[in-house]
């Protein structure tokens, strides 16, 4: 007998309606599902549909274009894109899995990357403004998860972005000079004021963190900020929470085709709250607009490389500022955020005509997963990487 309507809808367009059967144990192939000739499978207790070539979707409902695979609307993927075969492929970042639909990505994990948690019930979500990062707003509580502060001598010193249990990516200039042994991480953390011991107050939802291994670019400049990027290591991982979750790694083709075609993307930290102000006691977080290449160079007689890129506002005193360095900038694409930079420099803060200076994710996500493999095995590194010897391994890669 007819056992209900099933509605499959693509956004708030209904594209057909499905009668499906009660039959117990019979075969759920029965009577076929799938559209435009696609082949049921019986898979015991449900089936799926074996598409033809030029459809795709659950029940085979979704006319593709093949022609155009990755190029138009990110080939209709939650993420990530493969266009290298003869048909596109859709795929998901590590903890999540591909849906029935072949698009859609499935956390599969209690706290997946990328992911802000939702309110809990009473919880106040409004951002309230401040004065002047420069011009933004408070970050509520567990809306900017992947934001670690990177301590130097137990102060407050710069950003870093979450990606791992134990991975931090920050900028080079952060930890360039500085004795690796006085440098810890602390996640979680929304509150950055001292008590009468000169320690920062415990809120109950942080974690600190001894750092192992530092990582550095080989080719970071510090003269010119070239190559500003580098992986911390943590002794012991960090537990994920609603308030510390890792930020996602995009693939290059996705981070510079989708992520920075959007309009904006998302920078926080603990840096002043202007140029030559106080560093803020909250965390703050900015919606910045990506700047075109060409204005980006224009606007500054300081080179911009093509691993850099500007972000923010031309006129509204909005930006990072000095103690944001190393922080994280990410993009929003569908309900999953990707980092797509870190916080490197810029004139000053908030001047007319002057933009934020990141350093470009896309351009070193194979030197990020080659760095991690090497640390997970740095008593074996190879002939390109250089050791400093010490309690705490500084290394170049």
């Amino acid at each position: 007998m007819i056992g209900c309507v099933s509605e499959v809808s693509e956004g708030n367009r209904c594209l057909y309606t499905l009668l499906w059967l009660s039959l117990g144990s019979r075969d759920p192939c029965l009577i076929n599902p799938c559209h435009n000739n696609g082949t049921c499978i019986n898979l015991g207790n449900s089936q799926k549909c074996q598409c033809l070539d030029g459809f795709e979707g659950r029940y085979c409902q979704t006319v593709f274009e093949d022609t155009l695979k990755c190029l138009y609307l990110n080939g209709r993927c939650e993420q990530f894109c493969d266009g290298s075969g003869s048909r596109r492929r859709c795929y998901c970042a590590d903890g999540y899995v591909l849906g029935d639909d072949g698009r859609h990505c499935v956390p599969n994990v209690e706290y997946p990357c990328g992911r802000v948690a939702p309110p809990e019930i009473g919880q106040n979500q409004t951002a309230v403004i401040t004065p002047r990062m420069v011009g933004t707003y408070h970050c509520p509580k567990g809306n900017c998860p992947w934001q670690v502060l990177v301590q130097l001598n137990a102060k407050a010193h710069c950003g870093g972005v979450l990606i791992h249990q134990k991975w931090v990516i920050t900028a080079a200039h952060c930890i360039h000079g500085h004795d690796p042994q006085n440098l810890t991480v602390v996640a979680g953390k929304l509150i950055c004021i001292a008590n009468i011991s000169d320690q920062l107050v415990n809120e109950g939802t942080e974690a600190d963190h001894i750092v192992d291994t530092i990582l550095t670019h080989r080719g970071y400049k510090a003269d010119t900020y070239h190559n500003d990027i580098a992986l911390i290591k943590l002794t012991t991982p960090i537990k994920f929470s609603r308030f510390i979750v890792p930020a996602c790694i995009p693939e290059q083709e996705f981070a510079e085709k989708v992520l920075m075609q959007q309009p904006d993307g998302m920078v926080s930290g603990f840096g002043r709250l202007g140029e030559g102000r106080e560093p803020s006691s909250i965390l703050q977080r900015l919606s910045v607009p990506y700047v075109d290449r060409r204005t980006c160079i224009e606007s500054t007689p300081l080179r911009i490389s093509q691993r850099m890129f500007c972000a923010g506002y031309d006129t509204i005193a909005k930006d990072a500022c000095q103690g944001d360095s190393g922080g994280p900038h990410v993009t929003r694409y569908r309900d999953t955020y990707f980092v797509t930079g870190v916080v490197s420099w810029g004139e000053g803060c908030a001047r007319k005509g002057k933009y934020g200076v990141y350093t470009q994710v896309s351009k070193y996500i194979q030197w990020i997963r080659d760095g991690m493999k090497t640390l997970i095995q740095k008593n074996k590194t190879g002939s390109r990487m250089k050791r400093n010897h010490a309690q705490i391994t500084r290394l170049y890669l």
